[in-house]
């Protein structure tokens, strides 16, 4: 069970997670020691997986965001959802209820990118039925930070 300090160590994390133990105690009011413990408990439950930095993909030649709906056969869904993982491209990738089976947000750098991947890594998975593309025009909120 989290009680109020762990949720603000994971609040304050959550907005920087670069921030030192030792700001972080200082604070919260307590000590780097009982911070440290604390992350490295919530890390151990698998409650923190993991310290990223936020990347600008734009800021790198990374043109194209994508959102690709997914169909993908009914008895292979575990095992297309494992290959879809491994690409590169694809920086998010969920399992759905609704009209998609899958959908997944992948990062390419131009448009003739996304055309090369579509043909070359999604269409010949022979487990996908069909895909649909959307293309993003603009981002107003990522992902990166959890509503806690």
């Amino acid at each position: 069970m989290l009680d109020r300090i762990d949720l603000k160590i994971l609040r304050i994390l959550n907005g920087n997670a670069r921030k030192s133990f030792r700001e972080i105690g200082r604070e919260l009011g307590i000590s780097e020691g009982t911070v440290r413990n604390r992350v490295k408990r919530l890390t151990e439950k698998g409650i923190i997986t993991g310290f990223h930095a936020s990347i600008n993909p734009k800021n790198l030649g990374f043109e194209v965001v994508a959102i690709l709906g997914l169909y993908i056969k009914p008895s292979k869904v575990e095992e297309t959802l494992n290959k879809l993982k491994e690409l590169d491209e694809i920086v998010e990738l969920y399992q759905t209820t609704g009209e998609y089976d899958a959908v997944c947000i992948a990062i390419l750098k131009d448009i003739e990118s996304l055309g090369k991947f579509l043909a070359e890594k999604i269409y010949p998975l022979v487990n996908v039925n069909g895909c649909k593309v959307t293309l993003v025009l603009r981002t107003f909120k990522d992902g990166s930070k959890m509503p806690i």
